[in-house]
């Protein structure tokens, strides 16, 4: 992942990853010569250490620690790191919100968003995509298919903005629309959701889909990930980690039709956790807000995975919830108790688990009432209450409610 092509755009990270591995290099091959010098120092001095030993066992009572110095307290920062200002720790409790790849590249709307970092007592996390709903790539990168697929769009200089919202005190989530994907199907077709005619299958909106069922599927979006966790991304989100739900349906035909939809969905995000952990990034999934509630049919089974991902975002908008749902009349108009009422069968199922519960919130208004201040910050509430381990808002016009971060120190 470290074949980078295109240079102009690179040139800084190619350099910074280049002087992390000549500094590894040189580091093994100091601590090479300390070793061997060490044995020969040890071999002449051990007769001035035997006869020193009684002295120095009747001084051990008064004896000082060397202090240690700056140097050699703080671990060593790769050069790849520097180029974005250093990764930010997971934060107990997350407040964020999602940006899409064009509203990072237009400061008329980022600006206002990152004007809001406040990690003490605001936002302090930020979800931007990398690969969204249509399959637009944000930025070039090494992989092959990206490439012959034309999905680079060169929107952000990923290296840049990671700087930035790093020294903004902000834990950066990259976003990765999963199996939804408008470019890798045209150009592998092998790898893609087909029609009983052969066909490109598409669903309402005109996307083609990589076939969940097909393993060599997974490799484009596992690179992908890999390709941003070597850049300094803080934590990857899979959305769209499922089947197709919406289109016809009754039309496709899989790779591997008889697969136990569970399984391969499951199976998925316990690769792609275990390719990227070591990388040191955190790992977490989008899923529907009745994931936990009850069998969709999609393969996205939240207990199953309550030990594999760092976290999980159930997207719990009121809005999407039909009337009666968790015995609300109304969830649209309910933001609070409707928020509640979801988390709590996504705590029991996924009890006992090391995975944090962090939903996706409602900012935008669909139907209903107007959702403004009130409603933003009555979900919050419910949240914090229910003991989730932070959430995301969401407007897909990344226009956010003025206070909504006003003294969230995410307590409840």
């Amino acid at each position: 992942m470290t074949d980078f092509r295109d240079q102009k755009r690179y040139d800084a990270h190619q350099e910074a990853m280049r002087n992390s591995r000549r500094a590894k290099q040189r580091a093994v091959a100091r601590a090479t010569q300390r070793k061997r010098r060490m044995v020969l120092v040890a071999l002449l001095i051990l007769p001035v250490a035997i006869a020193a030993f009684a002295f120095t066992w009747s001084r051990a009572g008064d004896g000082t620690k060397k202090p240690v110095t700056q140097a050699e307290a703080l671990p060593e920062q790769s050069a790849a790191d520097q180029a974005v200002g250093g990764r930010v720790a997971m934060p107990d409790h997350i407040r964020g919100v999602h940006v899409t790849s064009y509203a990072v590249a237009t400061p008329g709307m980022f600006e206002p968003i990152m004007a809001l970092a406040d990690p003490k007592v605001g936002m302090n996390a930020i979800q931007i995509d990398i690969k969204d709903e249509r399959g637009e790539v944000a930025f070039s990168t090494p992989i092959p298919l990206a490439k012959e697929a034309g999905a680079h769009m060169n929107i952000y200089d990923p290296v840049k903005v990671l700087r930035r919202a790093h020294e903004a005190g902000l834990y950066v989530i990259g976003r990765i629309v999963t199996f939804q994907d408008g470019y890798a199907p045209g150009t592998s077709r092998t790898l893609a959701v087909q029609t009983r005619s052969g066909a490109l299958w598409k669903n309402d909106l005109g996307i083609t889909w990589l076939d969940p069922t097909n393993e060599a599927s997974w490799e484009y979006p596992i690179q992908l990930a890999t390709y941003a966790a070597e850049l300094g991304f803080d934590e990857i989100m899979f959305d769209y980690v499922r089947y197709p739900t919406d289109g016809n349906t009754e039309n496709i035909v899989f790779h591997d039709p008889g697969r136990n939809r569970d399984e391969t969905i499951t199976t998925f995000l316990k690769r792609a956790s275990r390719s990227l952990k070591p990388l040191g990034v955190h790992v977490s999934a989008a899923m529907f807000g009745l994931a936990a509630t009850g069998d969709l049919g999609i393969g996205q089974k939240p207990g199953k995975l309550r030990n594999t991902l760092d976290a999980v975002y159930p997207m719990l908008y009121p809005s999407h919830f039909t009337d009666g749902q968790f015995g609300i009349s109304k969830p649209g108009d309910t933001p609070g108790p409707t928020v509640a009422a979801a988390l709590s069968d996504w705590r029991r199922r996924t009890n006992g688990g090391t995975m944090q519960i962090r939903p996706w919130l409602q900012d935008f208004t669909l139907g209903g009432i107007t959702y403004g201040l009130p409603q933003v910050l009555e979900q919050i509430a419910a949240a914090d209450r229910t003991g989730a381990g932070g959430w995301l808002l969401w407007n897909a016009t990344c226009t956010y409610t003025a206070g909504a971060f006003a003294g969230t120190n995410g307590q409840p």
